[in-house]
């Protein structure tokens, strides 16, 4: 059953939100929340998109069913950049509101758990960068997604760009910004269009891969990670095709990101993350659509160090083994699985069909960047990658 990491006689920490409320119309429940700690105020941090779409309305009524001062911060933008907390904190501390609530895709669950701690914190934004730099809990916390992918409901990380340093991605760890809340609530992503459905899905998928083959991995983040595999292969086509219409790929695709975020969050994630970091920062490409583009290259450079684990990943995406066949052949057609998978919902496997502007002669720039900012992924991947190594898959998937 063990493979030798995560082995029987190791003894291994679980990091998670205080509480999470999981099921269709848990929105409902943050009524109880707030009346059993006595919230009188709250600032619901979002962004214009979402509070446009309505995805906010059951939060703000379940709010006002109970009295509870409502404040709005919509200032979010994707790949939230560092000036966004500070302005999200400075209206936390005009409001002076009891509770902070994340209502959004991971940029506004992240600015809102960092402007939580930010406002109760006297101290420069870029200090909090980093690991454990928060210097004490913020206030508390309830975080709801309308998106199913990134699973920023339950980590304790924020990430968010830095107009400073060229657009470079920073990153904040620390134990206090888990929630004391998670709701996730699979009515939220009904308002998710199809195109962010499938990048978003693609980004759960890559967490629970990358934390199956992680080299931190352990018996309990393999458990998550392995159910949410198999509901991703099970839920995403329908959650793209039909999610207005179709709660049961709405639900599995919710649990899948929740799932994923808690694997990844206790074991780390791999070269994927690594390698989106360039595509991200040089070339302005969403972080789903680009781990979704490399999952399946990055699969296939590391198959030959966990050929067991990929073949587990293709069974679990309903690949069916065939007689005679090898384990390394299935771990393969597992590859082929993430392929048709991202054929189906309408994402290119190939770098270069993407509609941005990625320059094949700055791959030898981005491996360097890769392993400058994202260093501790590469490190955490089960397969050796050193700058060629990192240079050939993006030409491979180029």
């Amino acid at each position: 059953m063990f493979d030798g990491i995560g082995s029987i006689g190791d003894v291994n920490a679980v990091r998670s939100p205080n509480t999470i409320q999981y099921g269709m119309g848990a929105t409902a429940k943050l009524e109880d929340y707030v009346t059993d700690e006595g919230i009188e105020s709250a600032l619901v941090v979002t962004d214009e998109g979402v509070l446009e779409a309505g995805a906010t309305d059951p939060v703000f009524d379940a709010l006002e069913a109970v009295d509870v001062d409502v404040h709005t911060y919509d200032g979010v933008t994707p790949e939230p950049k560092l000036e966004l907390v500070e302005h999200a904190a400075d209206e936390l501390t005009r409001v002076d509101a009891d509770l902070v609530i994340g209502v959004g895709g991971g940029s506004s669950l992240d600015t809102a758990k960092a402007a939580s701690a930010l406002a109760e914190h006297d101290v420069p934004v870029r200090e909090l960068l980093g690991m454990g730099n928060v210097p004490g809990p913020g206030r508390p916390t309830v975080l709801l997604p309308t998106t199913a992918g990134t699973g920023s409901e339950v980590t304790h990380i924020g990430v968010f760009a830095d107009g400073d340093d060229g657009g470079n991605k920073k990153v904040v760890y620390s134990d206090h910004l888990f929630a004391e809340l998670a709701i996730v609530d699979p009515e939220l992503t009904r308002s998710q269009p199809p195109g962010v459905a499938a990048a978003t899905g693609m980004d759960a998928l890559t967490h629970a891969v990358e934390a199956y083959v992680s080299t931190l991995r352990t018996p309990y983040t393999d458990a998550l990670a392995r159910r949410a595999i198999e509901l991703v292969g099970d839920t995403l086509r329908e959650a793209v095709h039909q999610g207005e219409h179709n709660d049961e790929a709405r639900y599995g695709m919710s649990l899948a990101a929740m799932l994923g975020g808690q694997a990844f969050v206790n074991s780390g994630l791999g070269a994927v993350h690594a390698l989106t970091y360039p595509l991200g920062t040089e070339c302005g490409l969403g972080h789903g659509l680009a781990n979704a583009v490399l999952l399946p290259h990055v699969m296939a450079y590391n198959v030959p160090a966990e050929a067991n684990r990929f073949a587990d990943i293709a069974t679990l995406l309903g690949v069916p083994e065939r007689d005679g066949e090898t384990t390394l052949e299935h771990a393969y057609r597992g590859v082929e699985a993430v392929e048709d998978l991202n054929d189906d919902i309408g994402i290119p496997n190939q770098i270069g069909d993407l509609e941005a502007d990625v320059d094949p002669d700055a791959f030898d720039a981005f491996a360097d960047i890769a392993l400058e900012h994202s260093r501790h992924n590469v490190d955490r991947n089960p397969r050796r990658m050193t700058k060629d190594d990192i240079v050939n898959v993006f030409e491979t998937a180029y």
